[in-house]
């Protein structure tokens, strides 16, 4: 190599080694403080800072809970309601926590007791009213980091919950009310809350009282029973299935995967802490609560990520308590590899979950590379300015290790 090659040579790779420098730099200033990792598919670092400071993860704790449920229960597993004709003439429901009973699982519900009261001889316009058991689950569940607003993410969890223990209803400006979903009925629950709103398209949590939630779920199934030719009185009682109770239906919610797939689709609290406390009440014995489901999901943590010094506070990230560091959350996302399809891809370049609180920012999941490979990453940002100040950490990252 002649004199004018090497000295291009050389002058290149100052060139190379400025460059590189100057993206991680970016990276670093828009943390504000923050903390980021990445790795790349062979397992080594390629990016870190500030990895071991704790930070507050917000949702993208949910990984954390997914992770533990699959490993668990299996992401063929399916969350059961039963369904009984008591020795009194009521329909018994016991419920174990499906977060998915939705107005379409209900019709399906309503259509299939018809069709098994049918074989099994029983008329449905006999029953005297609905005897409801959510005895899997501890009553009036509270989880750190939720608020008593009308918003959904602040909606309480229950063993028996119909459409997310909430209501969506739109009120026009001469007062009319109707249902805003066209699947679901406009019940009395409905109307009443309903009323003392403002004209506009309004989604009401209803979790926070138990026994309005508990109603609302009943005048759902009563309506599409009665679409069905089952007309049942509205006539509530809240205790135990009793032993002689005859079964009619067992429901089963759609799998453990897919529901995880639609709770980092939507970002779902409900649903994260809903499975928690499924995951506590299957491993620790009912009656399912909080601290067995925490108590299942940090031994997950600790024995089979091998992660120390953590605080986990609940299973969706609305808690501040919660304090994870960018290596532990890297750890956990090395674990669910092979569940990494269950995230949003986004840009062509993410497949990945948000976390969003007041101040704090962050971003987990897998950069996609252009050879189509992974490479897991973690950002946290606990003095973000803005929610999207990941993205940009996320995009400089992304730009400086596989585009210039």
């Amino acid at each position: 190599m002649n004199n004018k090659l090497y000295v291009f040579f050389l002058l290149s790779l100052v060139s190379i080694n400025i460059y590189a420098a100057n993206w991680q730099a970016q990276a670093i200033k828009h943390l504000n403080g923050g903390s980021a990792i990445v790795q790349n598919p062979s397992g080594q670092i390629i990016f870190s800072h500030n990895a071991e400071q704790l930070m507050v993860p917000a949702s993208i704790l949910k990984i954390a809970t997914a992770d533990a449920v699959i490993t668990h229960l299996g992401a063929g597993y399916r969350i059961k309601t039963e369904f009984y004709l008591t020795s009194d003439n009521y329909l018994g429901i016991k419920g174990f926590g499906d977060p998915t009973l939705v107005s379409e699982s209900l019709a399906l519900i309503a259509r299939q007791l018809k069709i098994n009261m049918a074989k099994q001889a029983i008329n449905g316009n006999d029953l005297k009213g609905f005897l409801l058991d959510s005895s899997f689950f501890k009553p009036q569940l509270k989880v750190d980091g939720q608020s008593q607003s009308n918003n959904p993410y602040d909606s309480s969890v229950g063993a028996l919950l119909a459409n997310f223990n909430t209501i969506n209803v739109y009120k026009s400006k001469n007062g009319k009310i109707t249902s805003a979903e066209s699947q679901t009925p406009l019940t009395a629950t409905a109307i009443q809350l309903a009323k003392k709103l403002p004209a506009g398209k309004h989604r009401i949590n209803i979790g926070q009282d138990n026994d309005l939630a508990l109603r609302y779920f009943t005048e759902l199934l009563q309506f599409f029973l009665k679409r069905e030719g089952i007309d049942i009185p509205l006539r509530i009682i809240s205790q135990v299935i009793p032993d002689d109770s005859r079964k009619l239906l067992l429901h089963q919610s759609q799998p453990v995967s897919e529901i995880i797939r639609k709770l980092f689709q939507f970002s779902n609290n409900l649903i994260a802490n809903q499975l928690l406390i499924v995951l506590g009440g299957i491993q620790k014995g009912a009656p399912a609560d909080l601290d067995k489901g925490k108590q299942v999901v940090a031994e997950f943590l600790s024995n089979e990520i091998g992660l120390a010094h953590f605080t986990l506070q609940e299973g969706s990230g609305l808690s501040r308590k919660n304090q994870f560091t960018a290596t532990q959350m890297m750890k956990l996302l090395v674990h669910f590899k092979p569940y990494q399809y269950l995230l949003r891809i986004d840009n062509k370049r993410f497949q990945a979950k948000t976390g969003t609180l007041k101040g704090v920012s962050s971003y987990a999941g897998y950069f996609i590379s252009p050879l189509d490979k992974s490479y897991p990453f973690v950002i946290m940002i606990n003095r973000a300015n803005w929610k999207y100040h990941r993205k940009k950490v996320a995009n400089i990252l992304y730009q400086g290790l596989f585009i210039d």
